[in-house]
């Protein structure tokens, strides 16, 4: 992503988080940052409190980035011109801050790491303007944008748009990965004003819809049925949900469970990709003792399991749904459970993204970095972060963007390993 138009997304995410101007000022000025002169004057306070939310982060970086070879002359060079161009400003705006750090997290060439805006309260879900989708953007070599999750009761749903359709044109001007920046906002609009969409389904034609926006709660609901005719139960969890995850997959499977003994489970991984996904605490359903190992830096850190049965969870035949979208803590969660002979794995290889990550607040701003501190290991010190990902068995030659719900190989594949009856 470029440095610009990094600025411009964390910024706009600030705005719609009420972060920005007089509230968030008002707490650059009320926190106890410590005065550092800058060469032979003392600097305004507002600035003083950006520097520190600035050096908070920096130091944060050099202390627990996981790979500390990306921290270079280079990268420190930006460090120092970020630092200076902060304390040449006179802290009315946050926008020194944003573009600072937007610039260093830039010079590791890292997606995984990320400026975002405070979090919001418990309980509250983002609301925009737009028409209901999740979806991954455009990729080189791949011009579209791909429908991963439709909100319920939204646009999206309304005009018969579902998963696995891909975006290939806005108001007819063809998507492309050039401009990937800024085909959220053309999406995105105020409720009430209208977008036109070209969508492609696999398989079909292309149809241009046209849709009106409305208010959108960011927010949709972990699915689970048992397949017809089976007694194979199957969950997909709540892509924007991925903090619930847990606790949905343990409801989901006392649901499936109670009216007759499951046979098998599928759960399906293949558009999981949030850093807040509960890998640990999705293991404790599957698995018990030791079951890999994070690694931090140079330093080994045993992951051990208190496993707890849910529905025969402990016992159940399992297979993991993932495809070339699955990355970070559901990839890991995958791939510990298949080199430990708990799962089958299904789909196509995945991202290599399976980090450990924490999330660091700023003092100040109350902004939170987003950082891959480490990475999941299995019982071997076997990574992930390869050219392979973690690689299915059986592996299957269709990507996730290539078929419908209603004709998914992955699923027909994983029912044959379950021997579906």
């Amino acid at each position: 992503m470029k440095p610009q138009a990094f600025l411009v997304g964390v910024a706009v995410a600030l705005l719609a988080s009420g972060c920005t101007g007089g509230a968030l000022r008002d707490r650059l000025l009320r926190a106890n940052a410590t005065p550092t002169p800058i060469g032979s004057e003392a600097l305004p306070a507002r600035v003083l409190a950006q520097l520190r939310d600035f050096d908070f982060a920096v130091e944060t970086l050099r202390t627990r980035y996981y790979n500390p070879k990306v921290l270079n002359e280079a990268w420190e060079r930006e460090v120092n011109q970020g630092r200076e161009a902060i304390a040449r400003s006179d802290g009315e705006s946050l926008e020194p801050l944003v573009s600072a750090l937007s610039a260093v997290i830039e010079a590791l060439g890292d997606d995984n790491t990320l400026l975002l805006p405070p979090s919001s309260p418990q309980g509250n879900t983002p609301r925009y303007g737009g028409i209901g989708v999740l979806v991954d953007m455009p990729r080189p070599g791949k011009d579209r944008i791909l429908v991963l999750s439709v909100y319920p009761d939204s646009p999206a749903e309304r005009a018969d748009i579902r998963p696995h359709d891909a975006i290939i044109a806005i108001e007819g001007e063809p998507v492309t990965f050039e401009q990937r920046d800024t085909l959220l906002a053309r999406l995105r609009g105020e409720p009430g004003t209208s977008v036109t969409i070209s969508v492609r389904r696999p398989g079909q034609g292309t149809r241009t819809v046209r849709l009106t926006r409305q208010v959108i709660e960011a927010t949709d609901f972990t699915r689970y049925r048992r397949i017809a005719n089976t007694d194979i139960g199957y969950i997909l969890p709540a892509p924007s949900q991925p903090q619930r995850a847990a606790e949905d997959i343990a409801d989901a499977l006392r649901a499936l469970d109670a009216d007759a003994e499951l046979g098998g489970l599928i759960l399906d991984l293949r558009v999981t990709r949030s850093n807040e996904f509960p890998v640990e605490a999705l293991l404790r359903l599957f698995v018990n003792g030791r079951v890999g190992w994070i690694k931090q830096r140079e330093q080994f850190k045993p992951l051990e399991m208190r496993g707890i049965a849910i529905a025969g969870s402990q016992e159940i035949p399992l297979v993991v749904l993932v495809s070339e979208l699955t990355s970070g803590p559901a990839e890991a969660l995958a791939g510990l459970l298949q080199s430990l002979g708990r799962a089958y794995v299904v789909g196509t290889p995945t991202a290599k993204q399976a980090f450990f990550v924490e999330t660091f607040t700023l003092p100040v701003s109350r902004a939170q970095l987003v950082i891959p501190t480490g990475e999941y290991l299995d019982l071997t010190r076997r990574t992930w972060q390869s050219s392979a990902g973690v690689t299915p068995n059986p592996a299957s030659d269709r990507a996730w963007e290539t078929f419908t719900e209603e004709d998914d190989p992955h699923l027909r594949l994983a029912l044959d390993l379950l021997g579906a009856r």
